[in-house]
């Protein structure tokens, strides 16, 4: 261990290194109890070549990541080779407004589900997100991207990448679950594009067997899975819902495993309470995770 280094800064390491990229508000809820003593390791962290930051336009927050030294600690704590780590020296900090909102949102979610299952009997096992790639030839291609084939017409497929892939325990029982983070701007009722689109996706995936291939990733069985929508307002979900029923699939059934909410209903006192809505509005049954 590095002499300078504290057991809550290795911390601090593992977790930029394992969601890319981190506010400062997001390090805090994971590792301190107040901004001034997580401002005051931030810039130690910093000033070592632990961590690098940088800002984006319209997000007030600087944003940190893993600098080479940082890897070196992530390499020795994870007994992993250097060579292999996720990690990109090279690439330039993001500066794209929209990847980077969505980015940060899903490592909000990450975040309360730690925070939550810290507080729960419910067993965090794992989380997959729709960065982690996988080196295929010469290129590297999104390791949770899946492509199903149409249940009514086989000739049609769907290929789509969740937010993040993700699997909880409770009682010995483990579920898998998707997830999709909606920023409130794409269209909702056009089958080929945009929100309802990714609906047809895990309709014909529910209907297949290609999901199962996460009970190797989790080391778990699983019966079936679930798709978590997080979106912006009551108003928008009501019209998800509503799309969603009215899009006629034949195995109707499935539609009721698709669970939206909204985003002010992400807080770790929330997420495991009854917050969310089968997107079939025939089904007035709402749900809780676990």
């Amino acid at each position: 261990m590095n002499p300078k280094l504290t057991a809550r800064d290795i911390a601090v390491i593992l977790s930029v290194y394992k969601c890319r990229y981190l506010t400062g508000t997001q390090i805090e809820r994971l590792h301190f109890a107040s901004k001034r003593p997580m401002w005051r390791r931030i810039q130690a962290l910093l000033e070592l070549g632990f961590i690098k930051s940088f800002t984006a336009p319209h997000i007030p927050e600087r944003i940190f990541y893993l600098d080479k030294k940082g890897a070196e600690i992530v390499a020795i704590e994870s007994r992993i080779p250097f060579e292999d780590l996720e990690w990109y020296p090279h690439t330039r900090a993001p500066k794209d407004y929209y990847f980077l909102r969505h980015f940060l949102a899903i490592n909000d979610f990450r975040i309360v589900l730690t925070l939550a299952c810290q507080k729960s009997t419910i067993h965090f096992i794992g989380f997959i997100p729709e960065y982690v790639g996988v080196r295929e030839g010469e290129g590297v291609k999104k390791y949770i991207r899946s492509r199903v084939k149409d249940i009514a017409v086989s000739s049609v497929s769907y290929s789509h990448t969740p937010d993040a892939v993700f699997s909880l325990e409770k009682d010995g029982n483990a579920a898998l679950f998707f997830l999709e983070i909606d920023r409130g701007g794409e269209v909702l009722t056009d089958s080929q594009k945009g929100f309802l689109k990714c609906v047809v996706f895990y309709l014909n995936l529910w209907s297949g067997t290609v999901w199962k291939r996460y009970e190797k990733d989790f080391r778990k069985e699983f019966k079936a899975f679930r798709v978590l929508i997080v979106t912006t307002s009551q108003e928008r979900l009501k019209h998800m819902r509503e799309a969603v029923t009215a899009y006629s699939f034949p195995q109707n059934h499935v539609k009721r495993f698709l669970w939206g909410t909204i985003q002010d209903h992400m807080t770790t006192d929330w997420l495991f309470e009854s917050i969310w809505f089968s997107l079939d509005v025939n089904d007035t049954t709402l749900y809780k995770i676990g």
